[in-house]
């Protein structure tokens, strides 16, 4: 037989021959050439209903086959199950929706789950044991409800293989955030000190002198703390550095408003500082 001259019936045989064996590419493969054939082919929009994870797409396909036949009362059953998955919070079918062939009596079934785990037993989520689950991590296996799972282009994974997949500059540990903050506590107690002398003397250019030496001692903070983490990055450290040198900037601040200045020519190179290191934390 010539793929010419294939049905849309032959391929959806061979789409559920693959599908029984397990070989859900396979099977989708040949109900989608079926449904270019004949669009309308209800055993091939079951079939695909069956193949795929995802219950949204399920429940397309279903909702098509019953717009091709209101009464299959296969399609029905399954749809109802699938909307009572969705209504739970599940995005994903652990092996999907089996359908029976349509001149067997019309009941939907689920497909047993992998070998490991028995047909009968539960799954709920490890972080959360009182919630009742049909996710599995891809990257451990571990079930894992909505709340925890967490999107990639190729499945749900959990907080803890999310975190693994974090590159090695972004884990930042307790240690890198405390010498971190240390740098930023002494580089500007240090460069305050220096720049409102500096900008004082400037008198009436203090806001040119701010916004020229600003981004510069910023992008030296910014060194000095990969210098220090040995180039760390991510919103933690981002706070702690941009806290701990503001706390290491409001001594000489404090003491210039005490005897009765306002250093606002000051206060403007402080945030240039901050804004510059925290754009190469970034």
């Amino acid at each position: 037989m010539t793929e010419s001259t294939i049905t849309a019936a032959e391929l959806t045989a061979a789409g559920r021959a693959a599908l029984i064996a397990g070989d859900t590419v396979t099977a989708r493969l040949r109900f989608r050439e079926a449904l270019e054939i004949d669009p309308h082919h209800v055993d091939a929009l079951l079939g695909m209903a069956a193949a795929v994870r995802p219950y949204r797409d399920k429940r397309e396909y279903l909702l098509r086959a019953l717009a091709v036949e209101p009464d299959n009362s296969e399609a029905r059953a399954t749809l109802a199950q699938v909307e009572a998955r969705l209504a739970a919070g599940e995005l994903l079918a652990p092996t999907g929706v089996q359908v029976r062939e349509r001149e067997e009596p019309a009941v939907a079934v689920e497909a047993p789950p992998a070998p490991v785990e028995p047909a009968t037993e539960t799954l709920v989520c490890y972080r959360h044991p009182q919630r009742e689950t049909g996710l599995r991590c891809i990257s451990c296996g571990r079930p894992i409800c909505p709340e925890c799972a967490r999107a990639t282009p190729v499945g749900q994974i959990c907080p803890e293989c999310a975190r693994e997949r974090t590159p090695v500059n972004y884990q930042v540990g307790p240690a890198q955030l405390l010498v971190a903050g240390v740098v930023a506590l002494v580089y500007a107690l240090i460069v305050t000190l220096v720049a409102g002398v500096v900008i004082g003397w400037a008198g009436f250019f203090g806001f040119i002198v701010a916004f020229l030496l600003g981004p510069m001692t910023g992008n030296a903070l910014s060194r000095l703390v990969d210098w220090a983490t040995g180039r760390k990055r991510g919103r933690m450290l981002m706070i702690v550095v941009s806290v701990a040198y503001a706390c290491g900037s409001l001594p000489y601040i404090g003491f210039v408003i005490l005897i009765g200045g306002f250093p606002l020519a000051l206060l403007f190179y402080s945030i240039i500082v901050v804004t510059t290191a925290l754009a190469w934390l970034r």
